[in-house]
């Protein structure tokens, strides 16, 4: 069984306190989590995040938008991906960002557990512009479709799931045989709707055991997506 949890912990670098750090460590102790794709993580938290991280076996891997961090400091995130397994590589790729002026990235992990070998993606892609939310799209299918191992994609995709572009994302990834995990509420707490915007999708080769949204973590305008997962 393989849990996994996709997880905008919301840019409130200003106003950071170490409690946030601790209560996203409570969440992955609370739920035994083997794989947590955070975004919207900034230094001030991935700093103390890490240092605590290495007491519990767990590593986090993955670049921020802008190599000199601190110029770019309040806007200069990561989407790392955080876990217990043994991770055979890692690579954060660059994704398309015009005519938006704000720069994404996606971080993807390799993992090995036991004779299985996987891949794991995680994003959170433009919330702007429609034409750079599809070449995002376009960019991230180019990159899966060159994978020869299993996939698992999470992230906030800032899109609601009756989206034509999702949709037509949605069908191109079934065409690869990985598909969507329904989740029926909304994630974006504000949201007037009951549609997620944070999505999991997992290739055929995961049964989805389980699935659930956490209500009950207050630090943050989204709600974490929890999956289970059996790997035949």
């Amino acid at each position: 069984m393989i849990t996994i949890s996709t997880f905008n912990i919301q840019n409130d670098i200003r106003s950071y306190s170490k409690e946030k750090t601790s209560m996203i460590l409570d969440y992955l102790k609370k739920y035994h989590i083997d794989i947590l794709n955070l975004q919207e993580v900034y230094s001030k938290l991935d700093i103390d995040l890490k240092k605590e991280l290495k007491l519990l076996s767990y590593s986090s891997y993955g670049r921020y938008r802008f190599i000199l961090r601190r110029i770019f400091n309040r806007i200069n995130e990561k989407t790392p991906i955080i876990t217990n397994g043994k991770v055979l590589s890692y690579h954060t790729y660059s994704l398309p960002f015009l005519p938006s002026l704000l720069k994404r990235v996606m971080t993807k992990v390799v993992i090995q557990d036991g004779d299985k070998v996987f891949s794991v993606y995680n994003t959170h892609i433009d919330f702007q512009h429609e034409l750079t939310k599809k070449r995002q799209l376009k960019k991230i299918l180019n990159i899966i479709q060159k994978d020869s191992n299993p996939i698992i994609l999470t992230g906030d995709f800032n899109l609601k799931t009756n989206k034509e572009i999702f949709l037509e994302f949605v069908d191109e990834l079934n065409k690869l045989g990985i598909q969507h995990v329904d989740i029926h509420e909304k994630t974006f707490k504000a949201s007037l709707y009951h549609r997620a915007i944070d999505h999991v999708f997992v290739s055929r080769e995961f049964h989805v055991c389980h699935k659930e949204l956490i209500t009950d973590i207050p630090i943050s305008d989204h709600y974490p997506v929890l999956v289970q997962l059996d790997y035949s």
